[in-house]
């Protein structure tokens, strides 16, 4: 029985994923992970199929069923799947499956929407083993909860008898109904949802990256399976571990035929080999490239002779060339990783009211006076000021708000520190780093060793912007390192084991998807900060080309090292200048850190 490799790897890979996570792997997970390459490859029997799967649940299905969801990757799934999350809605990514020739979760399978009243329902009817139907599930809901939103739901679920109801319970709030055996087809699902979600617009539609990824379709993925000749090329070349290197006379001794009758045979066939291997060949290259591999990798491991070779293959293939294929999955990756970000952002209750009116105050009223009036009103924000005013850096300690807000940190800073003062507040008690009020104190260090070294140079006009890009551009380590993030553990584990702040930063986007920059502007957005500062974060996010964001860029690496990372060092270059900081700036630098 066939069924789709790329997605069931994709599945037990993101079992694996939890179950490490979680602290359940043993040495079943090493078994499941030396027979990976089968799974991808097809060369398994659904029934084993099933039983990986099984293994990995054990005892655990409900404490996975909690999880499983982000953990699943659509990047690793297959074309079809990530198609379909580019889709403009429910009903067009459901249409995609007529208009494709791949499958989702085996060949020969149906998928039928139908409508009656205000519901419509998707009926899924595979041939595979039951205990898999919960992960069919699993991806639909994650799959229409990315296009239409985080409060999808389904009213009801219909699941054949024997379903493991254990894992799909915590997967989905809806109703589950059993259906026994005589009133139901064994490999049918019933997904019942409000018809009104099938047209909502999705925010990842992107018809120029479904394009690139249709010209990529298997075109023999729906051959007959029965078609013995064609299933014995696909597990001839399941054995050559660099299929670019295959040669029909190699194929043609693995099935004990001539050069001319296997010729002969292909042509009663109809079927072109050097079609078939080059559709082979691309299908594992798509699947690498949006896995995000890099292009030499992939050339590589396929067997090319070298890089231009894989590229003039795939582009002649596919009409593009791979590395705008890799950015496809770079994109649907990022979107992926920061979508929980986004709703931990979504969650967080409202600014509280002196904090919010500081923030909105016009900028004819932000005065001394104003201000002092203003956080009067709120002893926890008071007192917060008084003791940021009162640090040996700010000068003599103050007596009174005023002279706090007038003399020791100005009425820019006090607005920019009731942001500060509001994340904190939120995303402290629920956070798995230990000290997010020296993840904090990072930030202010940023802020004050850019205005020591680098703010003159600016017109005030400008300051305000820079100032709030440099305070705020590492503010998304607290929606990071929070524990509702699905990845929360494996970033602090990765801060930990960090010996510099730009590799922390290289490896969130490396291994979570996640650009530290653009990720800030999810919380800054939610409270109204300007469009500007938000703009010069995801120019960040791209390298920050310009001097002025690679002094930026440079401020955080430094006053997070100093903080932080003790075994970095600094070489006297802000990165984006021809020179080195001159004596001067590198003596107010050090006192600052040690006065800090």
């Amino acid at each position: 029985m066939a069924y789709t490799g790329t997605f069931w790897s994709a599945v037990l890979r993101a079992l694996l994923s939890l179950r490490r996570d979680k602290q359940l792997s043993s040495l079943d997970d090493e078994q499941v992970v030396a027979l990976l390459p089968r799974v991808e490859s097809n060369e398994l029997t659904a029934e084993q199929l099933a039983e990986l799967g099984d293994l990995l649940l054990a005892e655990h299905s409900a404490l996975i069923g909690q999880s499983l969801l982000g953990y699943l990757d659509f990047n690793k799934m297959g074309a079809v799947h990530c198609y379909a999350s580019l889709s403009k809605d429910i009903r067009s990514a459901l249409q995609a499956s007529e208009n494709i020739t791949q499958a989702w979760f085996q060949p020969c399978e149906t998928l039928t929407l139908t409508l009656s009243g205000n519901s419509a329902a998707l009926l899924v009817n595979t041939s595979l083993p039951v205990s898999l139907v919960p992960f069919q599930i699993a991806f639909f809901l994650l799959l229409f909860r990315h296009l239409a939103g985080r409060d999808f739901e389904f009213q009801q679920i219909e699941v054949p008898h024997n379903a493991n109801l254990g894992l799909l319970i915590p997967i989905s709030k809806a109703p589950v109904v059993v259906v026994a055996h005589e009133q139901h087809h064994p490999g049918m699902v019933k997904l019942t949802f409000a018809e009104d979600w099938l047209d909502r617009q999705s925010f990842f539609h992107s018809p120029n990256l479904q394009q690139i990824l249709a010209r990529n379709f298997q075109q023999y993925a729906h051959q007959d399976p029965e078609n013995s000749l064609l299933v014995s090329l696909l597990k001839a070349f399941d054995s050559v571990p660099q299929p670019a290197r295959i040669r029909a006379e190699g194929i043609a001794d693995q099935l004990n035929m001539n050069m001319s009758t296997f010729r002969r045979t292909l042509r009663q066939e109809d079927i072109s080999f050097s079609a078939v291997l080059k559709s082979y060949i691309h299908e594992k290259s798509v699947h690498h490239l949006l896995s995000g591999k890099k292009v030499d990798d992939v050339s590589d491991l396929l067997g090319f002779s070298d890089r231009r070779a894989f590229d003039r293959s795939f582009k002649e293939f596919t009409g593009v060339n791979p590395g705008q294929l890799r950015q496809v999955g770079s994109r649907l990756r990022f979107q992926r990783g920061n979508q929980a970000l986004v709703e931990i952002s979504d969650n967080l209750p409202p600014l509280p009211e002196t904090i919010n009116q500081i923030i909105k105050l016009p900028e004819a009223q932000q005065t001394v006076s104003a201000l002092v009036s203003l956080i009067a009103t709120d002893p926890v924000f008071q007192a917060h000021i008084m003791g940021k005013a009162s640090r040996a850096i700010y000068g003599t300690t103050p007596i009174s708000l005023q002279q706090a807000i007038g003399r020791n940190l100005g009425v820019s800073q006090v607005r920019h520190l009731a942001v500060l003062f509001a994340a904190q507040q939120f995303l402290t008690v629920q956070s798995v780093h230990p000290d997010v009020a020296k993840l904090i104190d990072a930030m202010l260090l940023s802020h004050s060793l850019f205005n020591a070294l680098f703010a003159s140079e600016y017109a005030e006009s400008q300051r305000e912007i820079l100032n709030q890009v440099v305070m705020f551009g590492p503010l998304s380590l607290l929606l990071l390192f929070h524990a509702e993030h699905v990845a929360s553990k494996r970033i602090y584990s990765a801060w930990s084991h960090s010996d510099d702040f730009d590799r922390f930063i290289q490896q969130l986007d490396a291994e979570f998807n996640v650009c530290l920059y653009g990720a800030s502007s999810l919380l800054l957005i939610n409270w109204g900060i300007t469009s500007e500062v938000n703009q010069m974060l995801w120019q960040l996010c791209r390298g920050g080309e310009s001097q002025v964001l690679q002094r930026i860029l440079f401020c955080h690496r430094l006053a997070f090292n100093s903080l932080f990372f003790e075994n970095s060092h600094f070489d006297g270059f802000a990165e984006g200048q021809d020179k080195p900081l001159t004596p001067m700036q590198i003596s107010i630098m050090q006192s600052l850190i040690e006065r800090w």
